[in-house]
């Protein structure tokens, strides 16, 4: 768990399926992801059982975005995962259409990177970005992360790659 000034993390478990439905069903949410268009109820299951494997598996994951004043509001999710190329690591998010807007998303991304590289042995954590999401772009850049050229974490043309080195001591 990882807790914010307005926000509390938590990991996922099979009862947040609603607000991975909520937020991979809307054709809105879903223009920038792979999909590039909402995603059946198979697909949203096998995604949010993906985010509960990654856990399993790596000891590090997406964590589901709660409100801290009444944790049983559920905003929306953020994470570290590998990327289908395993040699990197991105930042991912995702937030409900009622809560867009109102900087929980880079609250939560930001409290996230601090975890990563407090929490694992990586000392890089990538973001990736479709060219026309300026919403995304502008959290990763909030994050301080910065355009990153030799990359390719998803192979795949459009997209834009940025990373963040862990801090020094």
């Amino acid at each position: 768990m990882i807790e914010t000034e307005r926000l509390i993390l938590l990991k996922p478990n099979q009862n947040d399926r609603d607000v991975i439905s909520e937020i991979l069903s809307s054709p809105k949410q879903t223009k920038y992801l792979p999909n590039e268009a909402p995603y059946s109820q198979i697909q949203q299951k096998a995604y949010l059982d993906k985010r509960i494997a990654h856990w399993e598996n790596n000891g590090f994951g997406t964590f589901i975005i709660c409100l801290k004043d009444n944790p049983r509001i559920k905003l929306g999710f953020v994470g570290a995962e590998y990327a289908p190329n395993p040699n990197y690591v991105d930042i991912r998010f995702g937030i409900t259409k009622e809560f867009e807007g109102k900087g929980f998303v880079t609250e939560a991304a930001r409290a996230l990177a601090i975890w990563f590289f407090a929490n694992t042995q990586h000392e890089k954590l990538y973001g990736v970005s479709m060219v026309d999401n300026v919403s995304s772009k502008a959290v990763l850049k909030k994050l301080g992360m910065t355009p990153e050229k030799n990359v390719d974490l998803y192979n795949c043309e459009g997209l834009d790659n940025y990373s963040l080195e862990a801090p020094t001591a």
